[in-house]
């Protein structure tokens, strides 16, 4: 997850220095622009029949290990798990705003980042700029400002000052990029929304369309975890990606539970458990050891192995993954992790 507002999605990033702009409001003092709304009025890129959008939440590791803070338009049908198209698609600015950061990610991709308001702000991502944008330079809703690679999906993320999420226990993890995402389709005209919400891959039982990244409980095992030692500042770049496991729900179907390893205890990768196991919310201290099958996501087989983990106090967790065992329960050994929050 592009946690910090510097982070790059996902992506490597080139030896090109960044163009940003710091101030007294913790990551930019560009002005929003006269009159600007938190509101989009123009869709970023075409939605052609059959495409996808997606709800918060996505998990991804080693990239998106914590679930993912910006929603995606992917120019096929993502159910289908199969790329089908090739398009070029044109982007353009959902709403007008001041560009803060222009970030290169893998070339000739960028990530730019606009302030609309005082307090809100969006950002569009994996997208080739058709000619260079300023720090400080306003663009107006509407405008052409890029295209995309063929095939190539755009990652729409957005940001309100005055929205705080409850699920993250220990903020001092997250940027306010994460600590005050919210989803982009609540912010789109009542006439953008009935198109987008009909593209959205989300079960028809979920209670919504855009979907949730906060997902931190006190004392119970549910939410994200970070390996005993790591800085709180490295927990949302790349050296944090593969020292952090969440246990969370998914994006599309939240009734169902995911384990996201970015790494240390075992390969990255998302897992499923069994539908009798107690979830990760009602997982505490009292509960003692816990013991995990972990399956794969999509057709729960096969068996990938055994998760062992233990909360030894509210905040610290003991975890053990044994790739390819077939037991339901076992013990700690030497290769046991301790994560905090």
């Amino acid at each position: 997850m592009c946690l910090a507002i510097a982070s790059a999605c996902g992506g490597g990033s080139d030896a090109t220095t960044p163009q940003r702009n710091t101030g007294p409001n913790d990551f930019t003092n560009v002005p929003a622009p006269p009159n600007g709304v938190a509101q989009f009025s123009v869709l970023p890129v075409s939605i052609a029949a059959g495409a996808t959008l997606t709800a918060l939440g996505n998990l991804s590791p080693p990239g998106h290990v914590l679930p993912t803070d910006h929603v995606y338009f992917y120019d096929w049908d993502l159910a289908s798990r199969r790329p089908s198209s090739m398009d070029v698609r044109d982007v353009y600015m959902p709403a007008t705003g001041a560009a803060f950061l222009i970030l290169p990610i893998t070339p000739p991709e960028s990530k730019v980042m606009f302030r609309a308001t005082n307090n809100f702000y969006f950002y569009l991502d994996h997208i080739v700029l058709s000619s260079p944008i300023a720090v400080g330079q306003v663009i107006q809703a509407g405008t052409r400002i890029a295209k995309t690679l063929p095939g190539q999906t755009v990652d729409l993320g957005a940001f309100d000052m005055s929205v705080q999420n409850a699920g993250f226990v220990n903020t001092a993890r997250y940027g306010p990029q994460t600590l005050n995402c919210v989803s982009p389709w609540k912010y789109f005209t009542p006439e953008l929304q009935t198109q987008i919400y009909s593209h959205v891959y989300r079960a028809p039982t979920a209670p919504d369309k855009d979907g949730k990244i906060d997902f931190g409980v006190a004392g119970r095992l549910v939410g994200d975890w970070f390996l005993q030692g790591m800085p709180a500042d490295s927990s949302s770049g790349p050296y944090g990606w593969t020292r952090s496991v969440s246990f969370v729900y998914d994006y599309f179907d939240p009734t169902q539970v995911r384990i996201s390893i970015g790494g240390t205890v075992a390969p990255a990768g998302v897992w499923g458990i069994d539908s009798t196991a107690t979830p990760p919310a009602n997982i505490s201290v009292a509960s003692g050891l816990v013991a995990y099958r972990l399956y794969g996501i999509f057709d729960f087989k096969p068996l990938y192995g055994l998760m062992l983990v233990q909360m030894v106090n509210d905040s610290t967790i003991k975890v053990q993954v044994f790739p390819g065992s077939q037991a339901t329960t076992g013990q700690f050994d030497g290769q046991v992790a301790t994560f905090v929050r």
